[in-house]
């Protein structure tokens, strides 16, 4: 008899590990912010596209970041920062321009980095790289709420 009951205390201890845990909520949609790109993107790539924008600019923020704590950045102007920007959107996007695509967001996105950080190529200060870093999180929770 306790044999069986050992066996069925396992049987039952396996299934219970084996049950799905509490459904993990779905993040909340983030507050509006500065920036809407709600309707920006259209097509059929639209969500994956605004999943690429969402990423690109959190990681061109993290990069920026992480090159302010570097002995020697390398980000120390306008148009170095601008490279960063092309390159790195021509690596991730695989060639492909976005803002052919969905002209919307080329023209939002334009209009508030320009309003924002202006378009001066020359050196940079530290607040201003902070603005950089800023727009790129400010776009990235833009694109995000965008897919939703």
């Amino acid at each position: 008899m306790s044999r069986r009951i050992l066996i069925l205390a396992v049987i039952a201890g396996i299934w219970w590990m084996t049950q799905p845990g509490p459904a993990e909520p779905t993040p909340a949609p983030q507050p509006p912010g500065e920036l809407d790109l709600a309707g920006a993107f259209a097509g059929e790539t639209a969500a994956d596209d605004a999943a690429i924008v969402a990423a690109l600019a959190g990681e061109l923020a993290d990069c920026i970041e992480w090159d302010q704590m570097t002995a020697d950045p390398v980000l120390t102007t306008g148009v170095a920062l601008d490279q960063l920007r092309t390159r790195s959107r021509e690596f991730r996007c695989d060639g492909r321009i976005l803002g052919e695509q969905h002209p919307e967001l080329a023209r939002r996105v334009g209009d508030y980095l320009d309003g924002k950080l202006g378009n001066d190529g020359g050196p940079v200060t530290p607040e201003q790289l902070s603005k950089w870093v800023s727009c790129y999180r400010e776009i990235e929770r833009a694109a995000a709420n965008a897919i939703r």
